[in-house]
């Protein structure tokens, strides 16, 4: 289950990265904010398969008549949800529902539900043993701007900012030509912290108002940490004197765990930015860095986002890494949007490279965002799938299914959640043993043969 997941989710953090990273979207495309602005959206998917090791020809035929009769929907609104169709008719599905801390989970066609906390996260994300965590970054640069002043205001209790009229280069963004220099000891620092906390988390909260589980780790996190060294805030300012970006530096620890911090990052408006997060330990060789830059310009109705980032993380002996590169172009007109370009993920965990490329061929019409989208795998140097997703985007969240009561799993264990949930994946086992009993024996046996790898053979039920 989680290498299925993880690449599975490879994809979504495409989509994700693209449609979240640019605080100037609505510049990008307008009929895409439109459509988002309405209550939630669907996505309908098909996909049909070129290539896929380890699959035979013969193999590939097989599945790709399976993949025929299958469809894919995908739902966010007030819930979201995930179905898997086959032949018109719904065959599994998983919707969930985030309110006050808590997360209401139901599956089809059982109609079972289950009730979890933010304390220990989403039951679709504990199923799959995943830690992605995609956050919308286009709430950045507005939190940013809602807590600006009352941070400095709050700041200049403290100590006395120094204004520095220098340039400082931002990635994409307009330089800023000046800031403002707010040095704190560790100690003042520490005092002004959870005052600080009260100012800074609603906005995070804002920015994780879709994933409550993350917001529930990371609040508790930042309030148990200790600074250990000098802290420096440098506040950004435009040529008018308004706040573009900042600049945080310090030294933190927790549990005996002490990093370097550094965060950079700025906007315009219509132009683009750039962010960037630095955590690497003072002693030893453990760190965790991340940046994303958005850049968005225009000429002749022709629209184009690029972006660019990177991630790093190494702890003991585990190392993991990832890139994105990315060019999307709309051509605008009065009657229609035209989307293409490429759009590139690279992961490598352990020395071990998986790359996606995937190409966008999309319309959008009044009936929505529709076209194919190729996708292609490599891992390490061999292109190991390619395919094209067939997608329709409109707007309006399926309708959500009646739930007569839940399992509360509140305060269980992650382990237990997993086991209660494991139970509702069995549609899926079924499906799967309906399809290949389907098959003439000399089909089955090749195909199962194909499939017959070491991670088929040793992985996860």
């Amino acid at each position: 289950m989680p290498g299925i997941w993880k690449r599975v989710l490879a994809l979504l953090c495409a989509g994700t990265i693209l449609f979240s990273c640019a605080g100037a979207l609505a510049d990008f495309s307008p009929r895409y904010t439109a459509l988002e602005a309405r209550d939630g959206m669907t996505a309908q998917l098909s996909f049909q398969l070129e290539s896929l090791t380890p699959l035979s020809e013969s193999s590939l035929q097989r599945v790709n008549e399976w993949l025929d009769r299958a469809s894919f929907l995908v739902g966010t609104g007030d819930s979201s949800l995930m179905d898997l169709s086959m032949d018109g008719e719904s065959v599994f599905s998983i919707s969930q529902r985030q309110q006050q801390g808590l997360t209401l989970t139901s599956f089809g066609p059982s109609n079972a539900a289950y009730l979890t906390d933010d304390n220990t996260g989403d039951m679709l994300s504990l199923l799959s043993d995943d830690n992605w965590a995609l956050t919308n970054l286009s709430r950045l640069p507005a939190a940013y701007a809602q807590i600006a002043s009352a941070l400095y205001d709050h700041l200049q209790t403290i100590v006395d900012p120094k204004a520095v009229p220098d340039r400082t280069s931002i990635k994409n963004a307009s330089a800023s030509t000046s800031y403002e220099n707010y040095l704190l000891s560790a100690e003042q620092m520490n005092g002004a912290w959870p005052d600080l906390l009260g100012i800074i988390l609603p906005a995070i909260k804002t920015v994780l108002s879709d994933q409550p589980y993350l917001y529930a780790r990371v609040e508790p996190l930042l309030r148990s940490v200790t600074f250990t060294g000098e802290c420096r805030f440098k506040r950004f300012l435009d040529k008018e004197n308004g706040d573009m970006g900042m600049q945080f530096t310090g030294q933190a620890e927790k549990d005996g765990d002490e990093r370097k911090i550094t965060l950079f990052g700025g906007w315009t408006p219509n132009k683009g930015g750039y962010i960037s997060l630095s955590l690497p330990a003072v002693s030893g060789k453990n760190t965790w860095k991340a940046n994303l830059a958005a850049q968005l310009s225009e000429k002749n109705g022709l629209h184009t986002l690029a972006l660019e980032g990177s991630y790093t993380r190494k702890l003991d002996s585990i190392s993991v890494s990832g890139e994105l590169e990315a060019t999307l172009k709309n051509q605008v007109t009065d009657e229609s949007e035209k989307w293409t370009g490429k759009l590139s993920i690279t992961m490598t965990e352990n020395k071990e490279k998986t790359a996606w490329t995937i190409q966008p061929d999309l319309t959008f019409t009044d009936d929505g965002l529709k076209g194919d989208i190729k996708l292609q795998r490599k891992t390490g140097n061999a292109v190991t799938l390619k395919g094209t997703a067939r997608l329709l985007l409109t707007a309006g969240a399926p309708e959500a299914k009646p739930i007569s009561g839940a399992k509360d799993l509140r305060g269980e264990t992650a382990q237990r959640i997993r086991e209660a949930a494991i139970e509702e994946l069995s549609p899926l086992a079924s499906l799967l043993a309906d399809l290949f009993s389907g098959l003439e024996e000399n089909e089955r046996t090749h195909l199962l043969h194909d499939l017959r790898t070491d991670e088929w053979m040793n992985g996860d039920s």
